[in-house]
């Protein structure tokens, strides 16, 4: 058996880091934290007790963007998630809303620049 201590970082890789940069910092207010000299241009922030790690992609990937689906995603709980809804729609970031109100949740979903699907989460309860 593996004894997990805990998840400690999510990667994305990216095609385009400033654009990247740009959404995680700017439009979802994530703080930036330093990250070691590897070899490939990246950029990590802090998701509360955790990391997010972009990756610079070396190749050019296709510009697929996946449909926003309950698969592939990172979701990230919120305290207050009409602050996610108007900071969304101010930056002209396209979301959209999650089914879940009866069972005690409230989700928006989203993509990144690169596609990658992001979660919002809040409980009514918390």
């Amino acid at each position: 058996m593996i004894d997990l201590v805990k998840l400690h970082h999510v990667s994305f890789a990216i095609r385009n880091l400033e654009r990247s940069r740009k959404f995680f910092g700017e439009v979802l207010g994530l703080a930036e934290i330093e990250r070691p000299s590897f070899r490939f241009p990246g950029a990590w922030y802090a998701l509360a007790d955790r990391q997010l790690h972009l990756i610079q992609a070396s190749e050019p990937e296709p510009d697929v963007r996946p449909r926003i689906s309950r698969s592939d995603h990172v979701a990230l709980e919120v305290r207050d998630i009409e602050a996610v809804r108007g900071r969304l729609a101010e930056a002209g970031v396209e979301f959209r809303e999650g089914g879940n109100r009866d069972l005690g949740m409230e989700q928006v979903f989203c993509q990144d620049p690169d596609g990658h699907v992001i979660e919002f989460v809040h409980y009514s309860d918390a």
